[in-house]
Order: C-alpha cells, then sequence, then structure tokens
C-alpha cells in the first residue's frame, strides 16, 4: 500500500503538471507564429519542471510505481501537449474562412430588430440579390447610371477608378453564368444615427479580363466565392424604394437616366444615396479580408462613444460614411497620379497635400492592372485649435502597369497590399453641408463643380476645399510616418488605435501560405502537382482543407494579393518560411524571379 505522503505527491505532482501545460498552451503562438510555422517547441521552463517530477518520482516512490507513475506522467504530458498545441494550430483566420453556410444568428441582430420592428428580412434579401445582379451587369458594361442612385460614393468611386484603368489598358471583363447561390445576414452594426447590416453573397461566375493592348495582362474562369456587402441606411426612417423604381424617393419626379458622379434628383436636388430613403450598398469586401478584419475596429458602440462630441456636433457624422469619403477620395488621388491630371483631385485637398501628390505624378502614365481597397478604418480622432481631424488608415492592392507608345511594361509582378493613413479634417463648429465635393458638389452652395485647378466655386465664389463645411484631406502618412506623429502628440487624440491592428488577427503562417499560394499560381495554372503541393503544405500547417478552398479559386483568377504585415521582423520570418515551403517543391525560374522580387519590393535582407 502506497503511504498517503507519497499518494498525495503523486496527485500533487500531477496536477502541478497540468498547471505547467495549461500555462504552456496559454503562451502558445498560432501555427508558425512568432517562432516560426508548423513546428511547435515546448517552453523550456514547462519542460524543466516535468524533469524535475520525473526525477522526484524515480527518487522517492518504490519500485515499479515509480516507473509506472513516470510513465502515466510523460504519457499524459505528450497528449495534452499534442491536443493543446493542435487547438493551437487549428486557430487560424484561414479555418473561418466561410463555405457559404448560413448562420443561424447574426451578431447585433437582436437589437437592430427592437430599433426596427418594422423589418422585412426577405425584402431586404431580395433587394440584395436585385443590388447584385444589376451590379454586375454595370461593372461589365461598365456603366453605373443604373445603380448610381443606391451606391454610395466610395463605392461608385471604387468601379470608376476601376473602369479609369481599364480604360487605360484597354481591358474588358466579360461575365456568364451568373448566379446567386445564398444570401444571409452576418452581423449588424450601430453607427451613429445610422444602422450597418453586413451580408455574406454566396455566387458563381465565370469571369474574363481580356486586354487588346497587351495579351499577358488576360486572366479569368468559373468560380464560386462568398463576398460580404454591407449597406446602410439612417434609423427610424421609412424605406422608399431606390431598387424597382427610377423616381426620386422624395419628389417622385423621374430620375436623370445617367446620373453620371451625381446622384442626385434634377428636379428637387435630393442626393439620394444619403441612407435617407433606403438602404444603400457602401462596401464591398472579399472573404479573406473580411474574416480578417479585427472586431476592435469595427464601428462599435465603444467607438461611438469615443466621439460621441463630434456626432452631437454635427448630426451628419457616421464613421462609416467619413470612411466611405476618405476612400473616395485616396481612390481619384490615384486615378489622378495614374492619368498624370492633377485636376482629379484639387478641390478635395490642401496646398501642402497637393504638393506631396504632385511630388509622384512622373509624367508618364501608370495604370492599375487591378486596384482594390480591402480594409478602411479610422484609426484616432485628435482635436487641434481649430479642427476635429479623423485619421483613416487605407488598405489597397494593386499592380502597377507603366504605358509608353502603347506598350505595356509590367512594374508589380503580382498584386502588392500595402497601407497609407490619410488624414481628413473640418472646422470643430462646422457649417451644415449643402454636398460632398468629393461627388463634385460645392458643400458651401449645392452647385455642381467639374474637374479643376481652381478652387473658388463658380456660382458662390467660396473656396471648395474649405474646412468650414467639408472633410478635407490635409495629410497623407505611410503607417510609419503615422506613427511617429501620434506618439509625438498623443494629448490630442481623444480616440487611437494601432494600425497594424488591421493584420493583427493574421499570423505569420497566415501571410507565408497567402504569398506561397500567389507564387505558385503567378502563371495562371496550379498543375496536380501545384495543388497537392499546397495541400501538404496546408494540412502541415494545421489548416481545415474544406475552407481553404476558395484561396485556389482565388488565386487561380489573379486575387489572390500578396500580403506581408508593417513589421519587419516578421516580414523576415514571413519570407524564410516561403524559402522552406518552396525548397520543398521545384520552384520554377518564374516561381524564383517572383520570390527575388518580394524580398526587394519589401525591402528583405539576402
Amino acid at each position: 500500500m502506497i503511504p498517503k505522503r507519497r499518494s498525495h505527491l503523486i496527485a500533487l505532482s500531477v496536477l502541478a503538471l497540468v498547471f505547467s501545460c495549461a500555462i504552456l498552451y496559454a503562451r502558445a503562438g498560432g501555427a508558425g507564429g512568432d517562432s516560426g510555422g508548423g513546428s511547435f517547441g515546448g517552453d523550456g521552463d514547462g519542460l524543466g519542471f516535468l524533469i524535475y517530477l520525473v526525477i522526484r518520482m524515480l527518487v522517492e516512490l518504490p519500485f515499479p510505481l515509480n516507473v509506472i507513475a513516470v510513465g502515466v506522467l510523460v504519457g499524459g504530458f505528450m497528449i495534452f501537449s499534442y491536443t493543446a498545441k493542435k487547438k493551437v494550430r487549428e486557430q487560424t483566420i484561414y479555418n473561418r474562412l466561410p463555405a457559404g453556410d448560413v448562420i443561424k444568428k447574426a451578431a447585433g441582430y437582436d437589437n437592430f430588430i427592437r430599433n426596427n420592428p418594422d423589418f422585412n428580412e426577405d425584402q431586404f434579401r431580395e433587394i440584395v440579390r436585385e443590388a447584385f445582379l444589376k451590379i454586375q451587369n454595370a461593372w461589365e458594361r461598365q456603366d453605373l447610371s443604373g445603380v448610381r442612385k443606391f451606391i454610395s460614393d466610395g463605392v461608385y468611386q471604387r468601379f470608376n477608378t476601376q473602369f479609369t484603368m481599364m480604360q487605360l489598358l484597354k481591358q474588358r471583363n466579360t461575365l456568364d453564368n451568373v448566379t446567386v447561390n445564398k444570401i444571409y445576414i452576418d452581423r449588424v452594426n450601430s453607427d451613429g444615427l445610422f444602422d450597418i447590416i453586413h451580408l455574406a453573397i454566396n455566387a458563381t461566375i465565370t469571369d474574363r479580363f481580356i486586354s487588346d493592348l497587351d495579351s499577358s495582362l488576360n486572366s479569368g474562369g468559373t468560380e464560386e466565392f462568398v463576398e460580404y456587402w454591407s449597406f446602410i441606411k439612417k434609423r427610424g426612417r421609412a424605406r422608399k424604394d431606390l431598387y424597382y423604381t427610377d423616381n426620386c424617393p422624395s419628389c417622385g419626379a423621374p430620375l436623370p437616366e445617367d446620373m453620371g458622379e451625381l446622384s442626385i434628383c434634377s428636379s428637387c436636388g435630393t442626393q439620394t444615396n444619403s441612407g435617407e430613403y433606403d438602404w444603400v450598398l457602401s462596401e464591398i469586401t472579399q472573404a479573406d479580408d473580411y474574416v480578417s478584419s479585427n472586431p476592435k475596429l469595427d464601428k462599435s458602440d465603444d467607438l461611438n462613444e469615443k466621439i460621441r462630441r463630434l456626432i452631437n456636433e454635427n448630426e451628419d457624422f457616421s464613421v462609416q460614411l467619413v470612411e466611405d469619403k476618405a476612400s473616395n477620395g485616396y481612390l481619384q488621388i490615384i486615378t489622378a497620379i495614374a492619368c498624370n491630371d492633377p485636376a482629379i483631385m484639387r478641390r478635395f485637398v490642401t496646398d501642402e497635400v497637393f504638393k506631396k501628390v504632385m511630388a509622384r505624378m512622373t509624367g508618364g502614365t501608370v495604370a492599375y492592372n487591378r486596384i482594390y481597397l480591402n480594409d478602411v478604418y479610422l484609426v484616432g480622432v485628435s482635436e487641434s485649435d481649430k479642427l476635429n481631424n479623423l485619421y483613416v488608415a487605407v488598405k489597397s492592392s494593386s499592380q502597377r502597369i507603366s504605358i509608353e507608345n502603347k506598350r505595356v511594361k509590367i512594374i508589380d509582378r503580382v498584386l502588392i497590399s500595402g497601407t497609407e493613413i490619410i488624414v481628413i479634417s473640418r472646422d470643430r463648429n462646422a457649417a451644415a453641408s449643402k454636398g460632398s465635393i468629393y461627388a463634385h458638389i460645392c458643400a458651401s452652395c449645392g452647385a455642381p463643380v467639374q474637374n479643376s485647378l481652381n478652387l473658388k466655386c463658380n456660382y458662390c465664389d467660396m473656396p471648395l476645399n474649405s474646412t468650414n463645411n467639408e472633410w478635407i484631406i490635409t495629410d497623407l502618412m505611410s503607417v510609419s510616418e503615422y506613427n511617429s506623429f501620434r506618439s509625438g502628440n498623443r494629448q490630442s487624440f481623444g480616440y487611437d488605435v494601432d494600425p497594424a491592428m488591421i493584420d493583427k488577427l493574421m499570423d505569420v503562417r497566415d501571410y507565408a501560405f497567402n504569398n506561397i499560394m500567389v507564387v505558385i499560381a503567378a502563371d495562371g495554372q496550379m498543375s496536380d502537382d501545384e495543388h497537392q503541393f499546397a495541400l501538404n503544405i496546408a494540412s502541415k500547417w494545421g489548416y481545415n482543407l474544406n475552407r481553404i478552398e476558395p484561396l485556389f479559386d482565388m488565386a487561380l483568377s489573379g486575387n489572390l494579393v500578396i500580403k506581408m504585415p508593417e513589421d519587419q521582423v516578421k516580414r523576415v520570418k514571413i519570407f524564410r518560411l516561403m524559402e522552406k515551403a518552396a525548397a520543398i517543391d521545384r520552384i520554377t525560374t518564374e516561381e524564383r524571379e517572383l520570390m527575388d522580387y518580394i524580398k526587394s519590393e519589401y525591402g528583405l535582407p539576402a
């Protein structure tokens, strides 16, 4: 019979080991994490404690109980350690990629229904289906006249910028077999006086990009995908249909057949896409960007509380609408650079920003084969003596193409992501705005405004880029520049988050796997061997093979983007993982050149 003291020792030892294992699990990084992907080393202190317990048992317990106890202890440790590591490996955003399954309960939905008891979900999903199909048709024709009335200015500018680039590249995108499989509400946000509904749209489509300028830019195929569409509407306002009628929701007069950049009724001057009348499309997000979005950056009640004073001063304030304005301005700046035409953006930037952008203009034509906005987030709010200043992080993905004498020169070998900070400012006691200068409407008098280097409105003679009643772009910064600025001006910030939070949910292995997929599909093909190679890597790194299938389709269609965090140390670790993975396969010359390009683009050491 084992003495009580020694039986207690065994029990305490096992409990201590379990506690040690719990500590190991809590400290563990994601698979690959900062420790380098796929391999999971134990914690040195925990292993040392295990050895200590083994020695104690061997010395203090009689044979053969000491051997049995040690066997149970070590076996239990190994099982628990394996289980813990497996769970950690599975905690990755890519294992949350949507498979098109309808969720049972959307976050924020119950609260939304309490505030909107007349909301009809079935009717709303039909509206979304109508919007989706109409927008696909508008995209293929490169003509937004039929959908302008129910898309935000920022969404309009995203499409319009793409159209401008496609025209420069003599490119078209044909769409066939467009099928909407499922639509469901994923979550609902409250944003000031507005509600925002985020929906998942599961669809199948065959699309092909065709360039008459250079066939190397051609791409496409058939894919099933999930996109997230966000719609915004002012709370408590009765819905007046914008989807099945062509009449003004305010006065009932026929809307112009081609509204152009102005979502305005020509009879009464009503802005149809303000969110006052019907649900307005304010965001389109790809699934991989949506699942990696940090919930701490959502338009939460906490965020609204922090900037409540802004809302009280300006009833029209909404985080979503401010982000929409910032994305609109950013894309118009990109268009101005591509077209070498500063008049496109002069009306909504200060003299200092105008000089910065002019310095980026080379005199040649630099178009974008693709340009997407992945994330647009308000990351800071500060005050100066006169101004409210909003800092918006804009994460975009693009592939630059130089056009010289009708010949194409590819600058970026693949789509590359990057983040800039847009600073927009408005007077603290701003006057009511009569329009948006970003949508070619004078904020002072509501008159139409054309692209021009002239900063005075032709009707009221007021300066167009005045912060008196409009949010004007007052600075453009890199993330490093912004971090330096905010660290030296903490006292002026009422709300402040690190822009790195945008990428916080992605682990080192997530970046590496994403980038490996881009590399092996760089030639627009993926052989059976390459597909199996990617699956082997995915399995080794703990991914759910069913969940990551959409990444294969995105890679083959050219929609997957090289992603890197701002942290240079992590960039090095990511590239090392990519190198290790590439070493397993027979890497082609083209893939090797792409790896070298990535190393050069992100300033990685040899």
